[in-house]
């Protein structure tokens, strides 16, 4: 139910967006995206991580960072090697690198994993312990 509801978001943002519908306009798009990208992305994260991160979770939740740095290496990696493979311009081989070491290290997980931890048949056991640890877990990831 939260992944279908999230779909049933996105699906809706993205109607709104096409150019046949025209709701907001080409300026309203650009600037509220970058109100999302600079102003409530980290608004969220900061306000996720006030709530769960403590002393102790940042001890539990050591390889976080050596977790994620190991997905920007081997994520370099496969873009050089796809960079080599299918011969991309020049302009477009640092987006390619971009996009392939970032991986998926969206704010996603931050909506995903409190509804799934809530629904009764939650294979994560204790909806509150499984609450505060996926979103420690994933505020983290973002943070970092």
């Amino acid at each position: 139910m939260p992944v279908l509801k999230v779909l049933l978001i996105t699906g809706l943002g993205l109607f709104l967006a096409l150019d046949r519908i025209d709701l907001l306009g080409t300026n309203a798009r650009h600037y509220m995206n970058n109100l999302v990208f600079y102003l409530f992305s980290p608004a969220l994260v900061v306000s996720q991580l006030g709530e769960t991160i403590t002393f102790q979770s940042l001890r539990t939740l050591w390889f976080m960072p050596v977790n994620i740095l190991l997905t920007f290496i081997i994520g370099s990696i496969l873009a050089w090697i796809l960079i080599k493979i299918t011969k991309t311009p020049p302009h477009l081989q640092g987006l390619v690198t971009g996009c392939c070491s970032a991986g998926n290290l969206g704010n996603l997980l931050l909506i995903i994993v409190p509804a799934v931890c809530m629904e009764s048949n939650s294979p994560f056991g204790d909806s509150t312990i499984c609450s505060i640890n996926g979103t420690t877990y994933a505020s983290l990831s973002m943070a970092v």
